[in-house]
């Protein structure tokens, strides 16, 4: 269902994609996601080490993550997504 932007069918998709893979494979996962489908990617670099802004973030399907360091970024995407996840389907849930 995609509503406000947001798809939640592809983010189910990306999650399931994420959660199989090894946490050092994420990072590149999410950015081929967010070239693929026109999200967002506000990293200077995806290479730690070099520079780093106090503030990394990424946007795909709609679901929006910010981190302070390169790891946290695509744990955080997940909990973001998952949270929207559970909230689209308590509202459906409640809705019919």
């Amino acid at each position: 269902m995609t509503e406000y932007g947001i798809d939640t069918g592809r983010i189910a998709e990306l999650l399931v994609e994420l959660g199989v893979s090894a946490q050092r494979h994420r990072l590149e996962i999410l950015k081929r996601a967010v070239v693929a489908h026109g999200g967002r990617w506000d990293l200077p670099s995806d290479v730690s080490g070099v520079y780093e802004p106090a503030l990394l973030s990424l946007q795909v399907f709609g679901v929006h993550a910010m981190a302070e360091s390169l790891d946290e970024l695509p744990r955080n995407w997940m909990r973001a997504a998952a949270n929207i996840i559970e909230g689209g389907a308590c509202r459906w849930s409640e809705a019919g």
